[in-house]
């Protein structure tokens, strides 16, 4: 534009309010543009994966997390003071928000967990990555996690205890004493009790259950993860999917995965976090059209860019005073037309 457009190079040489503009974008200028919108990609990404209200987006919470936290750690230690200065606000804000990545909640880990191309060797590789290999925080991590959905899984896999069975069993009995009882023969006590086989059999089968539940979990943190490959049709991974093919082979972990992969990311999406069209379309004016409406919004926008508050009332007054004058106008022509 410098080269072919001659009012493009005559727009900044011009003054406003006896202040001159600045100069026009060079080559360097157009250089830090691209190195900031790439950096920004990653937040693109990562609104783009946060507000998905159709998929699951539980699974892969923490790892974008993780590339947020890993960009802004490679940003902060930038040549270029500005973009340095500005990762530097926004790690703040993010460790804010978050509270350290150490101190977040365990259920955004243990969601990537039960995706089943990552398990718990994707967590531990982000730990790795964030904190160093075989560190402290790491460790501490990884025991945390372990230990969250240890107790969750015992949680899901509880069973009636020994004492409610007990009550239940003395309820029955005593609505049993209430009818009349046939006549039965009484056995002697001298008899040694010894007990069946059958019921020793019903106790031995019913650890083993109990053992293979148990370690349902471990089981699943053991196996192979499920490789990443590209769908022929260009779908995204169903995880959900899986599971239920799989949840005859974990009958309790699927249970768990199932209440932990419901939670969505975010329960707004991007656009209505950020749209200002709201404010202008609501239940009084619903009838405005979507040319209308655009108008309004970019007026709006132009206003604040353009006016200094302290101007704004006179220009606006001064805008409609001309608009009335070229509405007068038309309804002059319009009637001279007609005459």
């Amino acid at each position: 534009m410098e080269a072919e457009d001659k009012l493009y190079c005559d727009y900044f040489l011009e003054e406003e309010d006896k202040i001159k503009r600045v100069r026009p974008p060079t080559s360097i200028d157009w250089e830090k543009v691209a190195r900031l919108v790439k950096f920004l990609k990653v937040f693109y990404k990562c609104t783009l994966i946060f507000s998905a209200s159709k998929t699951v987006t539980s699974c892969l919470c923490y790892s974008e997390i993780v590339d947020i936290e890993r960009s802004l750690i490679t940003k902060c230690s930038s040549s270029d003071e500005e973009t340095k200065k500005q990762a530097n606000n926004m790690r703040d804000k993010f460790d804010k928000y978050w509270d350290g990545l150490s101190n977040m909640n365990p259920l955004v880990i243990v969601a990537s967990v039960f995706d089943p191309r990552n398990k718990m060797k994707f967590a531990s590789l982000c730990f790795d990555q964030l904190y160093g290999k075989d560190t402290i925080e790491s460790r501490k991590l990884h025991a945390s996690v372990s230990s969250v959905m240890e107790t969750l899984y015992d949680h899901y896999s509880f069973k009636p205890t020994n004492s409610e069975n007990n009550e239940d069993t003395e309820d029955q009995t005593e609505q049993t004493d209430s009818q009349p009882q046939p006549c039965t023969f009484e056995l002697s006590d001298d008899e040694d009790d010894c007990e069946g086989m059958l019921s020793i059999y019903d106790k031995v089968v019913g650890l083993k259950i109990n053992e293979v539940s148990y370690n349902e979990l471990k089981v699943y943190l053991t196996e192979k993860p499920e490789p990443r490959v590209e769908n022929t049709l260009g779908m995204p991974y169903d995880v959900l999917s899986w599971w239920r093919r799989n949840c005859s082979k974990f009958i309790v972990l699927s249970e768990f995965a199932r209440d932990v992969l419901a939670i969505q990311a975010s329960s707004v999406a991007s656009e209505s976090a950020f749209s200002t069209t709201g404010r202008v379309l609501d239940p009084y004016r619903s009838s405005l059209t979507p040319y209308m409406v655009e108008v309004l919004l970019c007026t709006q926008q132009w206003l604040k860019c353009t006016y200094k508050k302290e101007d704004a009332v006179a220009n606006l007054a001064q805008m409609l005073q001309e608009f009335e004058f070229f509405e007068s106008l038309d309804a002059r022509n319009s009637a001279v037309a007609i005459t």
